[in-house]
C-alpha cells in the first residue's frame, strides 16, 4: 500500500528542499512569463502601461519660503544705506539749526567777581596777553585796556587793574544769558538786577553792532551784551566791576 505524505503551505518535503534550482523550468510554458521575478526577460505592453507614471519632485521656489533672493537682499541693503545717510543729513541738519538759533554753555557767573589767578584755579585755564582782542571789548574808559585769553574767556585790565571778564564762546553763560542768545530772550530772562541800561553804538563788529551796558548804581558794576544789528542775537558779553571806570568817555 502506497502513502503519500500531504504538503502544506507551513511544511516542506526533503524532495523538495533537494530539487535543484530551475529544474522543470521550460520557457516556453506561458506560465513562465515575467510575473515580476525570473522569466524569459519579456514583459507585457499592457504591464509596462500598468505601472504609474513618475512624477518628479516639486520645484523649490524661494519666494514665501523664509529665504531672500539675490534681488531681495539687495534691495534691502540699498534701503538700509539710505535710511542711514537720511538719518546723517537730518543730523547735520539740526545741528545746523541749532548752530544758527541755538544758545547753551556753562553759567560761571560765580568766578566773574574773581582774581584771574582764582579763575584759572577754579577751571583749569591758563591765561595769556591778547593783544588782538582788545578790540572786542566795550570799554570808554581814559585808561589803557589789556587782556589775557585762555579757553576763549578773557580777563580784562585797566592800568593793570582787573575790571572785568569778557567771551564770546557759546561755551559760557553769564548770569544765565549766552552768545547767539536773541537779545529780546536774553534781557528778560537775564538774572543780574540792573537799575537802567544805555546803549552804545561801537564798531566791535564794523559798525554793526550795539552795546547795552545794563549797570547797578549801588553796586557799581555793569552787564554789557553786544548784540548784531542783522540778527538781534548777542555776540559778545562782558561784566565789569566798575561800572564808572568803564564807561569814563560816555559821562
Amino acid at each position: 500500500m502506497a502513502i503519500q505524505l500531504k504538503n502544506d503551505e507551513n511544511n516542506v518535503t526533503e524532495a523538495a528542499e533537494n530539487k535543484p534550482v530551475g529544474a522543470g523550468f521550460d520557457p516556453n510554458d506561458p506560465e513562465s512569463k515575467f510575473r515580476g521575478g525570473l522569466g524569459d526577460g519579456k514583459v507585457d505592453i499592457d504591464k509596462i502601461n500598468d505601472l504609474p507614471a513618475y512624477t518628479a519632485p516639486p520645484l523649490m521656489n524661494d519666494e514665501g519660503s523664509g529665504v531672500m533672493s539675490g534681488s531681495e537682499r539687495r534691495s534691502l541693503i540699498y534701503k538700509i544705506v539710505g535710511g542711514v545717510i537720511l538719518l546723517i543729513v537730518c543730523i547735520l541738519i539740526y545741528k545746523g539749526v541749532f548752530y544758527m538759533t541755538g544758545s547753551g554753555g556753562k553759567d560761571i557767573t560765580e568766578e566773574l567777581t574773581k582774581t584771574e589767578d582764582e579763575i584759572a584755579s577754579d577751571m583749569k585755564i591758563k591765561f595769556e596777553d591778547n593783544e588782538a582782542k582788545v578790540r572786542a571789548i566795550p570799554s570808554y574808559s581814559y585808561g589803557k585796556v589789556t587782556v589775557r585769553s585762555g579757553k576763549d574767556l578773557n580777563v580784562v585790565y585797566v592800568a593793570d587793574k582787573q575790571v572785568g571778564v569778557n567771551t564770546d564762546s557759546r561755551n559760557y553763560r553769564f548770569f544765565e544769558v549766552g552768545i547767539n542768545e536773541p537779545w529780546k530772550q536774553a534781557q528778560g530772562s537775564m538774572s543780574y538786577k540792573y537799575d537802567d541800561c544805555i546803549v552804545v553804538a561801537n564798531d566791535i563788529l564794523e559798525g554793526n553792532s550795539d552795546s547795552y551796558f545794563y549797570f547797578n548804581e549801588k553796586n557799581n558794576d555793569v552787564f554789557v551784551l553786544t548784540v548784531n544789528k542783522n540778527t538781534a542775537r548777542v555776540v559778545n558779553m562782558t561784566y565789569f566791576t566798575d561800572y564808572k571806570r568803564m564807561t569814563e568817555t560816555l559821562q
